[in-house]
């Protein structure tokens, strides 16, 4: 079952312009897919998930998605507020898995960080 039908996410919207203003100005955790529905990119915000996203989509935010965009791939997100974004980022990469995502941090959950 996809994190979607679980619940968790919001429903997918294309990745552009028009659609990332619309996202929130609160913190939260987002995924960037290929329009095949494969993951490529889990991110965070502390502050603005809408300010992170603008920044992707302009080409300011992770150098993965902007080399993406340039080559014309065409991707879609997802997002959800959360109040701990660094344990929700981390449950996602855990969930979904690493090899395939442009960020590859291989994030752990910061309750077991010493």
């Amino acid at each position: 079952m996809s994190l979607r039908q679980q619940g968790m996410f919001r429903r997918l919207e294309q990745f552009q312009l028009t659609e990332v203003l619309l996202a929130p100005q609160q913190p939260g955790v987002y995924i960037i897919y290929f329009k095949d529905g494969t993951p490529f990119y889990v991110g965070r915000s502390r502050v603005s998930i809408h300010d992170r996203l603008w920044k992707h989509v302009r080409g300011k935010g992770s150098s993965k998605i902007k080399e993406a965009l340039e080559k014309g791939t065409p991707f879609q997100f997802e997002y959800e507020e959360m109040i701990s974004v660094e344990q929700s980022e981390a449950i996602l990469i855990k969930e979904l898995g690493v090899m395939a995502f442009g960020n590859l941090r291989r994030e752990t959950d910061p309750a077991d960080w010493t």
